[in-house]
């Protein structure tokens, strides 16, 4: 709610400056910048006000900035991956035993949703407004309707993580310290609401270019709402339309521009092999749109080296950094000798080493059925555990990298533990050049139009509505879907719980899903926690069921000052 606070401070900056009766400000006629007056006017003005969203979107959650923490979301902290300090001990980005309202990504996620929600009502008010210049209601309600999904998809995070919140549905054109909290169910409802509205306007994906959520992703988005209203009949209808979509299918034969790529292996040494598998072809760089022939594709970001805006702003080459923060950098390492490893293009590029699997996400899962050399996921294309030295000065050249012949031993794993191959570029665009190896590399930056949803978790969705209706026969089924394509072994009505749908979720979307707000709606992020991240574990942390929800931050409780809001109970 920060954006209502910075226009109180820009109109006292102008009545104070400038000397002249501030009702003849406000009714001024701009007629050579751009401002709200003149910009809502016509089709093309309402979709830049829709780029706007997701351009904001991908930054949040994304591409913020050079830092760990564009990931918070997806899993880092949680159960899938933990910052780590040595060889056994982890550090806590969270610092879940004295969790408060103080915290900055309490702040942080707040602000940033309350903004999506503060420009999607911008759009969806200024629709109605006389002076618009539609073609029709069908155009005017499509843009509505997107913007209306847009409105939902950040309202269902602020019910999913907080519960009761303020639900603003209308410009606010002023500041306003009066904001009154409805109940997390209001909010849901009013999510559905939007989307149903959304999903008869929204144009389908074969209309649109990439990076634009099509009417399937209200679909998928109604799907989880309905889970929450304890719809599950709603929400399996709403999956259906998307599973049912001709437009989409799960992607099951190898596909796209890299089905002919070979590789030597992460020796870099090896006789070249025909390299990759379908799971693989889904994360390969032009391989990650429905434009592009990605049948999987639901709703992705859309990032481009060489495009203006494609998010390679800045020196070191834009913010996109999974592969620089969430892979180790076994390259910066010196064997016993003190000779320094060599970085490598192939499938590594620069990575630095910011965020670690934890052992749930790295051994745990794929255990699962005797699973591990049969889940392709879980394959050598997907998964890569062990790393080389790739200096031929090395005595150790061409082995791997092991405690016995590395010089830094006292927190070799940090520099050598686990990555998911899906964040890493297979090739680089070589902005850089390592200075040793003569490689190129991108500086950890990737390209690559990530995923925000995609069919698989659709059927996941649609598995936990058929459980939660206590349907564990058609649940197996859907679940069996995504393991089928993945050559895993199927499960059967009785494997079928909520941890199995948690555990499918984090072998199918690693990296990919909001797991932060996964847990927050599913109620299972202090159990997940106490069971598999490794600061609460090592620290034997009793945490309270208190943390399923986020504390309302400080700051807006001080802010609001003529009403209270309520904080969440245990903070």
């Amino acid at each position: 709610m920060k954006t209502y606070k910075y226009i109180l401070i820009i109109l006292f900056f102008i009545g104070g400056t400038i000397s002249c009766d501030l009702d003849e400000i406000l009714e001024e006629q701009p007629k050579d910048f751009l401002s709200p007056e003149n910009s809502f006017t016509d089709k093309a003005g309402f979709e830049s006000a829709l780029a706007h969203i997701y351009l904001t979107i991908r930054t949040h959650m994304y591409a913020n900035s050079d830092s760990r923490d564009n990931f918070d979301m997806l899993g880092m902290g949680l159960d899938l991956a933990c910052n780590r300090a040595n060889n056994t001990a982890y550090t806590d980005y969270f610092q879940w035993n004295i969790f408060n309202e103080d915290k900055g990504f309490v702040n942080k996620w707040w602000t940033r949703f309350y903004a999506w929600v503060y420009h999607a009502n911008v759009i969806i008010g200024r629709a109605e407004e006389d002076g618009v210049n539609w073609e029709s209601d069908e155009e005017k309600n499509a843009i509505v309707g997107e913007a209306k999904f847009l409105r939902a998809f950040a309202y269902h995070f602020l019910a999913n993580m907080w519960g009761d919140v303020p639900l603003v549905l209308e410009e606010t054109a002023a500041a306003k310290f009066d904001y009154t909290q409805v109940s997390q169910l209001a909010v849901y409802q009013q999510c559905k609401e939007d989307l149903e509205f959304a999903v008869q306007w929204m144009p389908t994906v074969d209309q649109l270019p990439g990076g634009r959520a099509p009417r399937a992703a209200a679909y998928h988005l109604l799907a989880e709402v309905n889970i929450s209203l304890a719809d599950y009949d709603g929400a399996i209808a709403a999956a259906s339309k998307v599973i049912d979509d001709q437009n989409y299918h799960l992607m099951t034969e190898r596909f796209g521009q890299w089905t002919n790529f070979q590789f030597n292996g992460y020796d870099y040494l090896g006789e070249y092999e025909a390299w990759g598998d379908v799971y693989w072809d889904l994360f390969r760089e032009n391989n990650m749109n429905w434009q592009e022939g990605n049948r999987e594709a639901i709703w992705n970001i859309e990032m481009d080296l060489t495009m203006i805006g494609g998010g390679n702003v800045g020196q070191w080459g834009g913010n996109f950094g999974l592969e620089r923060w969430w892979h180790p950098d076994w390259w910066r390492q010196k064997d016993k000798n003190g000779v320094s490893n060599w970085l490598m293009d192939t499938l590594s590029g620069r990575p630095n080493g910011g965020m670690y699997v934890t052992p749930y996400a790295d051994i745990q899962i794929w255990e699962y059925k005797d699973d591990w050399d049969r889940d392709i996921r879980n394959s050598k294309y997907n998964i890569q555990r062990t790393y080389y030295w790739t200096n031929p000065s090395s005595e150790f050249y061409g082995q791997p990298i092991t405690i016995d012949n590395c010089g830094n031993k006292g927190d070799l794993y940090r520099h050598i533990s686990t990555s998911f191959k899906k964040g890493v570029s297979a090739v680089h665009h070589n902005q850089f050049q390592d200075s040793s190896s003569g490689q190129g590399h991108d500086n950890g930056r990737i390209y690559k139009d990530w995923y925000i949803m995609r069919l698989a978790e659709t059927f996941l969705l649609r598995a936990e509505a058929y459980l939660r209706k206590g349907d564990k026969a058609n649940a197996a089924k859907d679940i069996n879907e995504v393991r089928n394509r993945a050559q895993a072994t199927p499960v059967t009505d009785g494997d079928v719980d909520i941890d199995l749908i948690m555990d499918e979720r984090a072998r199918e979307l690693y990296m990919e899903e909001f797991r932060f707000n996964t847990l927050t709606r599913t109620g299972t992020l202090v159990e997940r926690l106490m069971r598999y991240n490794p600061v609460v574990v090592q620290n034997g942390y009793a945490l309270g069921d208190h943390l399923n929800k986020l504390p309302i931050p400080s700051a807006e409780i001080e802010a609001n000052s003529e009403v209270q809001l309520e904080q969440n109970p245990g903070y």
